[in-house]
């Protein structure tokens, strides 16, 4: 009998370290600490459903299942990005979607890369599709022991994930130039295995039999199951999306792509920015909401007027007005062949 307290303690210490080994890490804190992508965004297309196989992830949601709403949301709480908006012609983004899974010309997609260009924008986000697929019962995972334990020791063996699936659905998304719509990154994302207790994969009736036999004997409940993993698909699919454009690949495959380098440099009274690349410049600009055309003007002449050459390279640098700090500012460049970068930065605000 004495023995008892220090087995139950044992049993639900089991039952924390449990919880802790199938959290989902969707706490965005961490990322939304980084620094922030140096660009300004439109966010259009959709997750609208494409396939369809019996017992599917996304079985009965509407034509968008996962709301460009809910990428917006999750890219924004993660400070993936200086400015992202969301396109607000929803038709366009639907055509915009289609046109990409279709792989089909549209003869309205420059004018849309060009107003978006005019918009003030550097890319554009592109949710191509969300590929619907089945859910695989992977069985009885490695923790049965301790929904064992916690079942006969104290009656909560249904609350330990003890079985596993997984969702073939995925999602692809691409970040795209606006010059000439090719993406510089086409990420496809999936959710992975996803672990469910007792009480997410069966109904009422599965719960009163784990009263007598142990919550791995006890079978799933499709509707159940299908509302647990799909749940959990779209978040980590989202996150997945935002860990994935805030990495050190895409950062620089946005260097790789750009025919200049454009940084932005704290010194002692204000901010500089740096360009570097490999052929002169011709021409640069200036677009913030507080600056006027002639500090923009000065700013682009004391550029272009700054270049030096070493090694190959041109280096180019300027002081930002006085009045661009902590607001959103657009630089761009072009060089003499025609080809433009361009960057957003926020001058002594949040990285």
């Amino acid at each position: 009998m004495k023995a008892m307290p220090s087995i139950r303690r044992v049993t639900w210490l089991l039952v924390l370290v449990a919880a802790g080994c199938v959290s989902t890490g969707d706490d965005l804190s961490g990322l939304a600490e980084q620094p922030a992508l140096d660009c300004a965004v439109l966010l259009t297309g959709g997750a609208f459903l494409a396939g369809g196989v019996a017992d599917a992830t996304f079985a009965g949601s509407a034509a968008e299942a996962i709301p460009i709403g809910a990428v917006h949301d999750v890219l924004t709480r993660g400070n993936v990005f200086h400015r992202i908006d969301v396109d607000s012609d929803a038709g366009n983004r639907e055509r915009t979607s289609r046109r990409f899974l279709a792989r089909t010309g549209d003869d309205g997609f420059a004018a849309f890369l060009a107003s978006t260009r005019a918009a003030g924008y550097d890319y554009l986000l592109v949710v191509e599709q969300l590929q619907d697929g089945a859910i695989e019962r992977l069985g009885t995972n490695s923790r049965w022991p301790i929904t064992f334990a916690t079942w006969i020791l104290l009656g909560v063996g249904a609350f330990i994930p003890d079985r596993t699936f997984e969702s073939r659905a995925t999602l692809r998304v691409t970040l795209r130039d606006l010059q000439t719509g090719r993406a510089v990154h086409d990420p496809l994302l999936i959710s992975g295995p996803v672990d469910l207790s007792l009480v997410e994969r069966t109904d009422f009736l599965g719960l009163v039999m784990s009263i007598v036999v142990p919550p791995f004997f006890v079978g799933d409940d499709p509707a159940a199951v299908r509302e647990a993993v799909r749940a959990t698909t779209e978040r980590r699919l989202l996150l997945s999306l935002a860990r994935d454009l805030k990495g050190a690949v895409v950062r620089q495959r946005l260097r790789d792509n750009l025919p200049a380098e454009l940084s932005l440099v704290a010194v002692a009274g204000g901010h500089r920015v740096v360009v570097s690349c490999r052929e002169v410049l011709s021409v640069a600009r200036l677009r913030a909401a507080d600056i006027t055309v002639a500090e923009g003007e000065e700013f682009a002449r004391a550029l272009l007027a700054s270049v030096e050459s070493a090694e190959g390279r041109f280096r180019y640098e300027a002081p930002l007005p006085a009045v661009a700090a902590g607001v959103g500012v657009q630089v761009l460049v072009g060089t003499l062949r025609g080809d433009v970068a361009s960057a957003t930065f926020v001058p002594g605000g949040a990285r």
